[in-house]
């Protein structure tokens, strides 16, 4: 396969019109480098100047994030859209002194607003869906825990990939995820371990979860092949001025990925393992 044709993706990446550089740049750069494909997955409502726990900001940032996708492949970038609620809206809303069960009404709702989405096919899954990666009360976790569940079958109603924000707990993790996958029965590899870690992947690709690895973390890459191509990756870009340090670009990763290819890390079947089989099986679509 020559240098230029190589399936080079990002299975998801944020980008922000109001304080960013906005899906136009992000689809130019990326595509410079000779990025093809790209996941763009909701952010938070107050990243985009809207307002925790009001509906309205929630389906503003759903449109803003279907736009994106539209103005990506426009430029010649084939992309899809994810959209939902982050764990951290929740979590804010509790910090806030909403009760739990106004707390639980409203994540519902964004995930139901979701859904929509999904059936009117303007976009393709559900998320990012999760609990907290930081410090939280066990009850907390566990209250997080059934709005993942209710997300699981709100998207095995509606055929929508789900992605999953999570902990970095090891095979824990994946166990806590696969275990809810076997118990709703949602689409193989339709249910996305976003950020996940090396060590998860054979536990997740295994049970039919498909882990997300970051680029951007030191020498995960490298320890996530030793596990044969049974994972996608992602850059996770915020497209934040304020934070450009916090996550690899998309047009990095794929810079990074063409290294890996050209340095022998990967051979060219790998690679189209993890960014055409591999997004087929979960997006079930194909751009190379």
């Amino acid at each position: 396969m020559r240098n230029k044709d190589l399936p080079l993706c990002d299975n998801h990446a944020h980008t922000n019109p109001v304080i960013g550089m906005g899906p136009r740049e992000l689809a130019r750069r990326f595509r410079r480098e000779g990025g093809k494909f790209i996941v763009i997955v909701a952010l938070l409502t107050w990243s985009l100047g809207l307002t925790p726990g009001d509906l309205d900001s929630v389906r503003r940032m759903y449109d803003i994030t279907v736009e994106s996708t539209r103005i990506i492949n426009e430029e010649g970038v084939k992309s899809v859209a994810i959209v939902g609620l982050h764990p951290a809206e929740g979590y804010e809303l509790l910090r806030r002194g909403w009760s739990r069960e106004d707390v639980r009404k409203f994540m519902e709702k964004g995930i139901d607003l979701a859904a929509e989405y999904v059936r009117e096919g303007k976009a393709v899954g559900i998320g990012e869906i999760g609990r907290p990666h930081w410090e939280a009360p066990n009850d907390v976790v566990n209250f997080f825990n059934e709005l993942i569940e209710y997300a699981f079958r709100v998207a095995k109603d509606v055929n929508a990939v789900l992605h999953l924000h999570l902990e970095r707990n090891g095979v824990r993790t994946a166990l806590s995820i696969t275990d809810m996958m076997r118990r709703v029965g949602n689409r193989p590899y339709s249910v996305v371990m976003h950020h996940a870690e090396p060590v998860t992947i054979d536990t997740a690709y295994n049970s039919n979860v498909m882990p997300s690895i970051p680029m951007g973390r030191r020498g995960e890459f490298e320890d996530a092949v030793k596990h044969g191509p049974s994972f996608v990756v992602e850059s996770d870009f915020i497209d934040d001025p304020k934070r450009p340090g916090a996550v690899i670009p998309p047009w990095t990763l794929v810079k990074k990925l063409r290294g890996y290819v050209v340095n022998g890390i990967i051979n060219d079947d790998f690679l189209y393992r993890i960014c055409v089989d591999n997004i087929g099986r979960v997006y079930g679509i194909t751009y190379s």
